[in-house]
């Protein structure tokens, strides 16, 4: 977790799957307890994003929801492909960059 201004950024690499996702989602809710404006979740280093991990990342989503700004950052057919091929491309505000995420409006 790395703080950056009003934000948080979690750097998550390797697999999401049913395993670790879990994990992916105590790590996204002691993010949220710091209470930050905006919350990043970098899905960059991710190699596989299974639906475990998905559905972890909607329930994050929606628990933030009216009072963080929860966004995504993922690229390329790992991440961002399985998100666009569900929906959730338009459910959730998902980025190709870390910067991107920090300093949309």
């Amino acid at each position: 977790m790395e703080p950056h201004g009003e934000a948080v950024v979690l750097d998550v690499a390797g697999e999401i799957d049913l395993a670790t996702a879990p994990q992916l989602g105590e790590s996204i809710n002691a993010a949220m307890e710091q209470r930050p404006e905006t919350l990043v979740v970098d899905l960059s280093r991710v190699d596989f994003l299974a639906s475990a991990g998905m559905a972890v990342l909607i329930g994050c989503h929606q628990q933030a929801q009216g009072n963080i700004r929860f966004r995504i950052v993922a690229t390329g057919s790992a991440t961002f492909r399985p998100m666009e091929l569900t929906g959730m491309t338009e459910e959730i505000s998902i980025y190709h960059t870390r910067d991107e995420a920090l300093t949309a409006d």
